[in-house]
């Protein structure tokens, strides 16, 4: 299983557009979408919890009193259950198509 790791802080704009994507992408594989938030001000972290209802995939995990990109990466590590994992910005300047072709090479 892969297990992709989302760092977000202030993504909730981007968040919906993304977890879209990536579920059309990933679809055919079995995954699990890890949304490590930092309490974003925006409500991130929220929009993520809805999105985790129509997409059974998404989890959250809303640090409170933590701000960090590395520890945010390392808590989504933390709490993976994939044998596979990556890590991906939110806000969507990773190609998304990439991550199928590198979980096949794996």
């Amino acid at each position: 299983m892969l297990s992709l790791i989302l760092p977000t802080y202030n993504e909730a704009q981007n968040l919906p557009t993304l977890i879209d994507l990536l579920d059309g992408v990933l679809g055919g594989i079995p995954h699990e979408i890890i949304v490590v938030d930092d309490n974003s001000p925006d409500g991130t972290w929220r929009v993520a919890q809805m999105m985790a209802q129509d997409f059974p995939s998404v989890r959250v995990l809303r640090r409170i009193g933590k701000k960090g990109l590395s520890s945010a990466v390392v808590d989504g590590f933390d709490a993976a259950g994939g044998d596979i994992v990556a890590v991906m910005d939110a806000d969507g300047q990773h190609d998304s198509a990439l991550l199928l072709a590198m979980f096949r090479m794996i």
